[in-house]
């Protein structure tokens, strides 16, 4: 299991504690979705489902439907299976989207918040393409690079030499890794989220619940000391309060339309 399955797979149980933000992404992602009757009976796959935050909204919007929920995390679809195991429209699998194959293709592929981590993107939108019958949507919600600039800004000051040693992709990257792989983009919008924590201590206990100080975006070859992260701690709250009350985080999003 590579670092960043077996991180999610541990934060199973805890994921859900402050997902807020990723029920917001969801609901945006749900606006841009085709009409139910333009789906009616198709098969639909959504990839990284979590503990199943967006499958709940699939679910309510597409009851005709048949859906495929895949996350690399075996904890993850454990979750989703026991809340829906008994429905006969869900199928489950644990797969890495960029190995993940189908004899079957699907009419839509639906991610929220999951893509970004696939990385490099241009091998897995051509995986994507590949797994989508002709004339299928891709619609998806990706983390896209300036996500937690306060954070990364706070720790390039105090320990410059510990960055993480990898980056979430840019806008224009994830959108050319989309026309590379040779589908049709019909729309796309970018929105920056102002989360909101009760401390520093409480932002990173949710970030970390929720799996996402996971792999080279967030890891650097050297972890920080006890010092360094009580000195990261202390500056994000005097330097990232919220006018509100506590401290905030910037989130930056790209949803995507896209057919194959």
């Amino acid at each position: 299991m590579n670092p960043v399955a077996r991180r999610f797979s541990r934060a199973a149980s805890t994921y859900d504690q402050g997902a807020g933000l990723h029920r917001h992404v969801g609901a945006r992602l749900l606006e841009i979705l085709p009409d139910p009757d333009e789906v009616g009976r198709g098969r639909i796959l959504e990839v990284g489902c979590g503990t199943g935050v967006l499958t709940g909204l699939i679910r309510q919007r597409y009851p005709n439907a048949s859906l495929c929920v895949m996350d690399v995390a075996d904890g993850m679809v454990s979750c989703v299976r026991e809340r829906w195991g008994n429905d006969p429209a869900m199928e489950y699998v644990v797969s890495d989207v960029r190995d993940f194959k189908t004899a079957r293709p699907f009419d839509l592929i639906l991610s929220s918040s999951a893509l970004h981590w696939a990385v490099p993107l241009e091998n897995t939108m051509a995986t994507l393409q590949a797994t989508l019958v002709p004339g299928g949507g891709l619609y998806a919600a990706l983390m896209v690079d300036g996500t937690l600039a306060e954070l990364h800004g706070l720790r390039r000051q105090i320990a410059p030499e510990k960055m993480p040693t990898g980056r979430l992709p840019t806008r224009d990257e994830v959108i050319s890794a989309v026309e590379g792989a040779g589908f049709n983009l019909i729309s796309r919008k970018a929105e920056a989220i102002q989360a909101r924590y009760h401390s520093a201590d409480d932002f990173f206990g949710t970030i970390h619940a929720q799996g996402l100080t996971a792999g080279t975006v967030s890891r650097a070859a050297q972890p920080l000391s006890r010092t360094e992260l009580n000195q990261l701690r202390k500056a994000y709250d005097e330097t990232c309060r919220d006018p509100s009350g506590g401290v905030k985080a910037t989130f930056e999003v790209l949803y995507l339309a896209a057919k194959s």
